[in-house]
């Protein structure tokens, strides 16, 4: 079984990269046991949708307030 801080670093390369079906399965194996592991997951997952929304513009220049131009 992995540690969490080997977990955490496959959580970090899904991110980035993917995984293989090996490390897939061992990363969710220790994700089910392991509500730590869990909440970095969901954390990560947060601030990777996060980045991805802040990184794309959906509002024109007009929709935005006046004091932010």
């Amino acid at each position: 079984m992995l540690t969490c801080k080997e977990t955490t670093e496959l959580l970090s390369k899904e991110a980035d990269e993917g995984l293989n079906l090996r490390e897939s399965l061992d990363m969710r194996l220790h994700i089910l046991m392991c509500s730590a592991c869990r909440n970095y997951r969901s954390n990560v997952q947060f601030l990777r949708r996060a980045c991805r929304s802040a990184a794309t513009p959906d509002q024109s220049p007009d929709a935005a307030p006046k004091d932010a131009r």
